[in-house]
C-alpha cells in the first residue's frame, strides 16, 4: 500500500469514529419529538379535530344552502314565478343593511327607463315582473311566502334521525341577496351562513359565512318568443291591442307568445287576457305557446344598416307596377342582402301591387321613413325567388320603420269601443293655431295598413316588422265602393299616419306631386282610416276629384268648386261629394318628403247645400250619382271580395289593430325564430325571459366560531 492510500484510510476511519456520538443524539431527539407528537395529538384529538370537523360541516352547510337557493330560484316549472326573485334584493333579520325581514315583490320593482316613461309624471319605469300571469296554479302571494320562509327560518340540512349518534346538526341561514345588472344579465350576490350545531349545548358551534356571487342570465324559450309586441310606452296601456277574430296557427303546436307591453298597477286589474285584448272571437291558446303575456319587456335596438339604396317614395298603381324596371319590383339579386330606403309605399286601388322577391341566400331589408298603405284591392306580393305571390319566407324580409317625430298630442290607438276594431285618435286633437311650418310633433305616428294579403284566398304575407312607434292595421272599410286609380285622374286618396290623406299625382316624379297631404274634417280633426271619430262624424274618404265638365243643374251646389272628396258617411251609409280648402303647413323640401311630413291640410267645407251633394247609397253607373262623379273625373269600382287575410312572421310595433271582420290567421313558426336570430343576432330572439342562476363567479369565506 502506498503512503497516500494509507493516510487516506486513516483519515476516513477517524472521521467515522468522530460521528458516532452525534448520530445517537439525533436519534434520541427524533424519538422524543415523535413521542411528544403522539402526546400532543392525543391531547388535541378531543379538541382540534372537533373544531376542524365543525368547520367542514359549517362550510358544507353553506354550500348546501346555495344549492337549494339556486334550485328554488331556477324553478319555473308549470308556470312558477320564482325566477324573478333573482332580479330583486332580499334581507333576513340578520342582514346589517335591513332593520327587519324584507322580501321584495318583483312586481313592484322597476327597470329605470326614461323612454318608457316618456316624461310622464309618477312613472317608476318598466315592471320587472308581470302582475297578471296566465297560470292559475300559482300566485305571487304564495311564491313570496315560500321565499320569505326561506329567509326567515334556520334551514336544516337533511332529516334528523331518531336515536342518531351524530354529534352535530347542519343548517344554514340566508342573510341577504342583492342583484346588480340589467334586464339581460347580471350578478346576484348572496350572503349565507352555514352552521354546525352541536347536540351537546356545552360544545362550541361552528359558523361559516360565505359571500357568493352567481351569474344570472335571461333566456327566451320558444314559448316565450314574441311574435306580437304591442305597446310603445307607459301611457299606451290597453289602447295598443285589438285582436278581433284572429286565429293563431297551428293552434295546438304554435310557438311563441303575444306580448302586451304594459304595466299593471294592481292584481285587481287582471282579467281574462283574451277578453282584455278584445279577442273573444279569436282562436288562440289561453296560455303558453300562442297565448298572451302582459309585461313591458325591453325591445332590442333596430339592426344597424349599411349600403342603403335610397329609392324614395313608391306609388305602385297597376300602371307603375307594369312599367319596365319598375321600383315596385325589388329583390336582392345575386347579393346575400340588400337594404332599400323607402319614404312611403302606397299600393292602393284595383290592380295596385308591390312585389319583392327574397330567398334564403338573398334577403331584403326595407327601411321605411313614413307609411305603408296596402288597401282597396292593392297587394303586397312577397315571393320566394320566382315562385308565386305569398310564397315568400318571413325570415328573409325585414321591414324597419324609422319615424322621426315624437307623437304625444294626437295619439293613434286601436278602436276598442265596440267589436268593429280598427283605429281611432285618442285625443281627437283639434288643429287650431297651426302656424307655418307646423310643429310636426302634433301629428300622429306612422302606420302600416294592409287589408289584403294575396291575390288568392290561400296566399299570405310574411315578414318581420319592427316599428316601436308605428301602428299596424289590418281592417276593412265599411264602404263597398273604392276609387279606381287606373283612370286619367292623377290624384289619389291614401292612408298616412292612420288617417286619410291624398297625393296630387300618381304619375309624376316631383316632390310636389308625390308628397302626402292630410285631410281634416270641419271640426279641424284628422279622419282616421275606417271613420271611427270621437266627434261622431264617422266619415270615410273614398276618392278625390277635379272638375272636368259641367255639374248637373237643379242644385245649390257652388258651380265654381273645382276640387271635391268622395265621402262615405258610416252613420247613414250614404255617399257625398264635399268641397274643401287647402292650407300649406310644411315647406316643400326633400326632408319633409322623406319623413312623410304632410305638405298641406285639406279642410272639408261645412256640410250644407252649397258645399255638399248627397249621392245616396248607390254609385252604380245607372244611378243619378254617376253624372256627378263624371263631372269630377272620379271613377269607382264596387268590391265585394270576401277574402281571408293570412300572415306569418312577427310584428313589434306601438299598436296592433285588427278588425272583427272576415277570416284572419297568423302563423307562429319555430323555424322563423331560429332564422331571425341567425340573421339579426341573438338579441332578436326576443320575448319572455326566464332567469337562471348559472356559474358561481366569486367565493368569499369568513370563518366565525362562538360558544352557545
Amino acid at each position: 500500500m502506498s503512503f497516500f492510500k494509507k493516510e487516506l484510510k486513516n483519515i476516513i476511519s477517524e472521521k467515522h469514529r468522530g460521528f458516532a456520538i452525534p448520530q445517537i443524539l439525533i436519534l434520541g431527539i427524533g424519538i422524543a419529538v415523535g413521542v411528544s407528537g403522539l402526546m400532543a395529538a392525543s391531547i388535541l384529538g378531543l379538541t382540534g379535530s372537533k373544531i376542524t370537523r365543525q368547520e367542514l360541516l359549517a362550510k358544507s352547510s353553506s354550500y348546501s344552502g346555495i344549492t337549494k337557493l339556486r334550485a328554488l330560484f331556477n324553478d319555473n316549472s308549470e308556470g312558477r314565478l320564482f325566477n324573478y326573485f333573482w332580479l330583486v334584493d332580499n334581507c333576513s333579520e340578520k342582514a346589517a343593511e335591513c332593520e327587519s325581514l324584507s322580501i321584495s315583490d318583483p312586481t313592484t320593482e322597476y327597470w329605470a327607463d326614461d323612454y318608457w316613461c316618456d316624461d310622464e309624471e309618477n312613472c317608476n319605469g318598466r315592471q320587472k315582473a308581470p302582475v297578471c300571469t296566465p297560470y292559475e296554479n300559482f300566485s305571487w302571494i304564495d311564491e313570496k311566502q315560500i321565499v320569505e320562509n326561506f329567509f326567515r327560518n334556520t334551514n336544516y340540512v337533511g332529516n334528523s334521525l331518531t336515536n342518531s349518534k351524530r354529534d352535530f346538526d347542519q343548517a344554514f341561514n340566508l342573510i341577504s341577496s342583492k342583484y346588480i345588472g340589467t334586464e339581460e344579465s347580471g350578478t346576484n350576490s348572496i350572503l349565507i351562513e352555514g352552521l354546525s350545531i352541536p347536540k351537546n349545548s356545552n360544545d362550541i358551534s361552528g359558523s361559516n359565512k360565505l359571500r357568493v356571487n352567481i351569474q344570472v342570465k335571461g333566456e327566451t324559450s320558444e314559448a316565450g318568443f314574441g311574435f306580437f309586441s304591442a305597446g310603445e310606452n307607459n301611457s299606451d296601456k290597453t289602447d295598443s291591442l285589438f285582436i278581433g277574430n284572429l286565429n293563431i296557427l297551428p293552434f295546438n303546436n304554435a310557438k311563441g307568445s303575444i306580448i302586451w307591453r304594459m304595466n299593471i298597477d294592481d292584481i285587481s286589474e287582471c282579467q281574462d287576457f283574451q277578453e282584455l285584448a278584445k279577442a273573444e272571437n279569436a282562436s288562440l291558446p289561453r296560455r303558453g305557446n300562442g297565448g298572451i303575456w302582459i309585461q313591458p319587456l325591453n325591445l332590442p335596438k333596430q339592426p344597424r344598416l349599411k349600403n342603403v339604396i335610397d329609392i324614395g317614395s313608391l306609388i305602385c298603381t297597376q300602371k307603375r307596377y307594369e312599367e319596365s324596371n319598375s321600383s315596385c319590383k325589388l329583390s336582392a339579386g345575386n347579393s346575400p342582402q340588400k337594404t332599400f330606403r323607402i319614404y312611403s309605399l302606397f299600393a292602393r286601388g284595383p290592380g295596385s301591387k308591390f312585389e319583392i322577391s327574397t330567398t334564403d341566400d338573398s334577403k331584403v331589408i326595407l327601411e321605411v321613413m313614413g307609411d305603408i298603405d296596402i288597401s282597396n284591392g292593392g297587394t303586397f306580393c312577397h315571393k320566394n325567388g320566382s315562385e308565386n305571390c305569398g310564397s315568400g319566407k318571413p325570415e328573409n324580409l325585414t321591414i324597419l320603420f324609422k319615424q322621426k317625430n315624437k307623437s304625444n298630442l294626437n295619439k293613434l290607438v286601436c278602436n276598442r269601443d265596440g267589436n268593429d276594431g280598427g283605429i281611432k285618435f285618442k285625443n281627437d286633437y283639434i288643429y287650431t293655431d297651426i302656424g307655418y311650418p307646423i310643429d310636426n310633433n302634433r301629428l300622429p305616428g306612422n302606420s302600416f295598413l294592409i287589408d289584403k294579403t294575396g291575390e288568392n284566398p290561400d296566399q299570405k304575407f310574411g315578414a318581420f316588422i319592427f316599428g316601436p312607434k308605428t301602428t299596424f292595421i289590418s281592417a276593412k272599410p265599411k264602404s263597398s265602393w273604392i276609387q279606381d286609380n287606373n283612370s286619367n285622374n292623377p290624384s289619389m286618396v291614401v292612408t298616412s299616419r292612420g288617417s286619410y290623406g291624398y297625393i296630387l299625382s300618381n304619375v309624376g316624379d316631383t316632390v310636389e306631386s308625390n308628397i302626402t297631404n292630410l285631410i281634416l274634417d270641419t271640426d279641424l280633426t284628422l279622419i282616421p282610416y275606417g271613420g271611427n271619430q270621437e266627434n261622431g262624424n264617422n266619415l270615410e274618404i273614398i276618392g278625390i276629384g277635379q272638375k272636368v265638365g259641367n255639374i248637373p243643374t237643379g242644385t245649390l251646389f257652388n258651380s265654381s268648386t273645382n276640387n271635391v272628396f268622395l265621402i262615405f258617411d258610416n252613420s247613414t251609409s250614404n255617399y257625398h261629394l264635399r268641397s274643401f280648402k287647402t292650407l300649406n303647413i310644411n315647406r316643400l323640401n326633400s326632408a319633409n318628403f322623406q319623413y312623410s311630413y304632410p305638405r298641406a291640410f285639406a279642410i272639408l267645407d261645412p256640410k250644407n247645400s252649397i258645399n255638399d251633394i248627397n249621392l245616396g247609397n248607390n254609385l252604380d253607373e245607372n244611378s243619378l250619382a254617376n253624372n256627378w262623379l263624371k263631372a269630377f273625373d272620379i271613377k269607382v269600382k264596387q268590391t265585394n271580395e270576401n277574402y281571408s287575410r293570412n300572415f306569418s312572421g312577427a310584428v313589434w310595433v306601438k299598436n296592433i289593430c285588427f278588425d272583427d271582420m272576415g277570416e284572419k290567421t297568423w302563423e307562429f313558426s319555430k323555424n322563423f325564430i331560429n332564422k331571425l336570430a341567425t340573421w339579426h343576432g341573438s338579441n332578436f330572439n326576443w320575448g319572455i325571459k326566464y332567469y337562471r342562476g348559472k356559474s358561481i363567479i366569486l367565493w368569499d369565506t369568513l370563518r366565525d366560531f362562538q360558544s352557545n
